[in-house]
Parts: structure tokens; C-alpha cells; sequence
């Protein structure tokens, strides 16, 4: 049974994808910056003051992707917006990928690097999807300060994932699929801003954006949450 503040969460995430859709500006000012208040208290409702240093490191990645969804709601007024909100995004894929590490059972052998060959198609997907957007990036002379912190910032979440995948038999199963799960819709979101704002521009980009963004880190909790 799902607990109230994760009921607010689901709500407050139906607004905003809403307010996408509908392009109401003035809905999507209240609902974006309520989304990750609404998941830590959901967060620290579910673990009942038990708080362990896991626990601390997820609730203080929600809040640097708080600073990255707040931050990203002003680039149409100052283009250094998207830089600290991808520094704030980066922040949080540090944290979750320091946070997937910390694993259940430990004595159980992880998968990489002994079997590389399961990052494969992760590693094929960042390099087509860079292949397509550096030139983009260089061909334009405002975009070209984002060379860097792009890919930085990529390497970020490739790793994120790459831990996320690690946890595989480390801990429960419903605990490794929901955040495994939850990583990848996290990277494609991330991949969506990226064609949006440095290849091909389109309509619907920001309701893709964040559907996919608010289910990846509903089942990223949950699945840390399951891991307790």
C-alpha cells in the first residue's frame, strides 16, 4: 500500500507533466520546484528516522536535483542556469552511484568488472548518443562552453547507471530492478535535454523529459527504500 507523501508525489508529478502539456508556465513554477520536496519527505517518512549513512547520501542527492530542477527553470533568462543545473544533476549522479555501492550482500562477487561485456550496450548507447551531439555542440559558437561539461557530465551518469547495474544479486531483486530501472529513466531523460537543447529542438521534448525524469527517481527511492 502506497504511503500518503507518496501519493503527493505521484500528484504533484501528474501536475507538472500537465502543466507540460498544457505549457501552463504559471502551474509548472509551483508543481517543479514541489517535486523533490514531495520525495524526500516521502523518502524520510519510509525510513522512520532510521538514518543510516545510505539514507543520508539519497536524501542529499534529491536535494541537489532539487537545485538542478530550479536551476533549469531559469535558463530562458540566463543561459549559466544550465550550467548549475547540470552541476546539480552531476552532484546527485555522484551521490547515487556512491549510494549504489553501498550494498547488502557484500560477500557476493559483483558483476563488473569481471564481466564487462554487461555494460556493453550502455557503452555503445553514450557513444552514439555523443557521436550525434558534439558536433552540434562545436558547430555552434554559444554551445561550444558546453563541450566539456557535457561530457563530464555523461561520464557521470554512464557511471551511475554502471553502479546501478552492479548492485545485480547484491541485493533483493524488487531493490535492484526498481533502481536499476529508475537509472536508465533517469539517462534517457537526461538524453532528451541534451538533443532538445544541443541537436534538434522539438514541441514535446519537455513532456518526455519529465515523465521520464519523475518515474526515474520515484523508482530509484523506492528501490533504495526496498533495499532496507
Amino acid at each position: 500500500m502506497l504511503k500518503p507523501l507518496e501519493y503527493l508525489y505521484i500528484i504533484i508529478a501528474a501536475i507538472e507533466i500537465f502543466a507540460e502539456v498544457t505549457g501552463n508556465d504559471m502551474i509548472r513554477f509551483i508543481s517543479k520546484p514541489l517535486l523533490m520536496v514531495a520525495l524526500i519527505a516521502f523518502y524520510v517518512q519510509s525510513i522512520s528516522g532510521n538514518w543510516s549513512k545510505l539514507h543520508k547520501l539519497m536524501v542529499t542527492a534529491f536535494f541537489f536535483s532539487w537545485i538542478g530542477d530550479v536551476a533549469l527553470m531559469f535558463v530562458f533568462k540566463n543561459e549559466n542556469f544550465f550550467l548549475v543545473g547540470l552541476v546539480g544533476f552531476l552532484i546527485t549522479h555522484i551521490l547515487y552511484a556512491v549510494s549504489f555501492a553501498d550494498v547488502t550482500n557484500k560477500k557476493t562477487e559483483a558483476l563488473l568488472p569481471k564481466k564487462f561485456w554487461v555494460i556493453i550496450p550502455l557503452l555503445i548507447y553514450m557513444i552514439a548518443l555523443l557521436s550525434m551531439l558534439v558536433p552540434g555542440i562545436i558547430g555552434n559558437e554559444k554551445t561550444q562552453p558546453f563541450l566539456i561539461p557535457v561530457l563530464v557530465y555523461s561520464t557521470a551518469i554512464a557511471t551511475m547507471t554502471m553502479f546501478s547495474i552492479n548492485r545485480y544479486k547484491r541485493v533483493n531483486d524488487a531493490s535492484f530492478a526498481l533502481v536499476f530501472g529508475g537509472a536508465l529513466l533517469f539517462m534517457f531523460s537526461d538524453s532528451i535535454i541534451a538533443i532538445n537543447k544541443f541537436m534538434h529542438p522539438f514541441e514535446t521534448a519537455s513532456i518526455f523529459i519529465m515523465v521520464l525524469y519523475t518515474a526515474g527517481q520515484y523508482f530509484i527511492a523506492k528501490g533504495m527504500l526496498k533495499q532496507s
